[in-house]
């Protein structure tokens, strides 16, 4: 039998936020001075909520073990059986592990300590509540395509008030012209973007079928080399998608789909693995 493993934050982590905590509301006092509880209430009461809800999702700590996954917070522990899994759900990162009789439900987020292992674990404990019988279809989120319509119409304001001064002042000289140049390199970014994300996915036996907004494409499974779930590091924290490999040496990217995204990775895994029927 394996030992279980424990998936926690790193104290030193902790400590840094509540550094950074400290260091944000020296800020306020400072720029508060003496009329700091008159102004400054609202704002500190908003940071102390922010930074409590960031330190309690950092302090829960995920166990996982053989027979059973148990999650750890501050508030309490929630812990599920394996085979008393009865039915999974979720949205975005986030997955959610219900029992049978729904009495106990624990969340699996992308917030959580070890969350890619964790996501790995339930696959390999339970395949069969991922079966691509069971989610024959994805449908990307109306929330990815609203806000690359946002950043879309934002960038052409920014160009028709660009071009318009322009014209207005008579000046297109080539330095004049560099930024207008940038802001449309920018635009045709987003529309490609917006173009290659595929909008619906279907699977059929070996058969996935990508549909996008000019196309569709058709892959099997024998074409896939492996199925993984990534992620890339930005400035607001990881962003997770789902990456399949090709024999070709191309690559294809899935997020912001409906299903929650670690479903739809299992799903899929099970797909090109050919468990088309567990």
């Amino acid at each position: 039998m394996n030992e279980p493993r424990v998936y926690k934050t790193s104290p030193l982590l902790l400590i840094l936020i509540a550094i950074v905590f400290l260091f944000f509301l020296g800020i306020v006092w400072t720029a508060f001075g003496s009329a700091l509880t008159q102004y400054a209430i609202p704002v500190l009461a908003f940071m102390a909520f922010i930074f409590g809800l960031l330190f309690i999702s950092l302090t829960s700590k995920t166990i996982v073990s053989d027979d059973e996954i148990s999650v750890q917070g501050l508030f309490g522990a929630k812990t599920l059986r394996w085979m008393e899994i009865g039915h999974v759900s979720g949205w975005g990162g986030t997955m959610k592990l219900h029992s049978r009789d729904e009495d106990v439900n624990l969340s699996i987020s992308s917030r959580m300590p070890g969350y890619l292992e964790v996501i790995e674990a339930v696959g390999a404990k339970r395949p069969e509540l991922f079966s691509p019988r069971d989610y024959p279809e994805m449908r990307r989120g109306l929330g990815f395509f609203t806000s690359l319509g946002v950043f879309l119409l934002l960038f052409l304001g920014f160009i028709v008030f660009f071009v318009s001064e322009l014209l207005a002042s008579g000046n297109l000289s080539v330095e004049n012209l560099i930024p207008f140049a940038i802001l449309f390199l920018m635009l045709l970014a987003f529309v490609g973007m917006f173009l290659s994300a595929p909008r619906v996915v279907l699977m059929e036996g070996d058969q996935l079928t990508l549909r996008y907004i000019l196309s569709e494409r058709i892959i099997h499974a024998s074409e896939v080399s492996f199925v993984q779930l990534r992620y890339t590091q930005t400035r607001n924290g990881r962003h997770y998608f789902i990456f399949l490999q090709l024999t070709n040496g191309k690559s294809i990217k899935i997020s912001g789909m409906s299903l929650s995204l670690p479903i739809a990775y299992l799903v899929l895994r099970n797909w090109q693995q050919g468990k088309l029927h567990i």
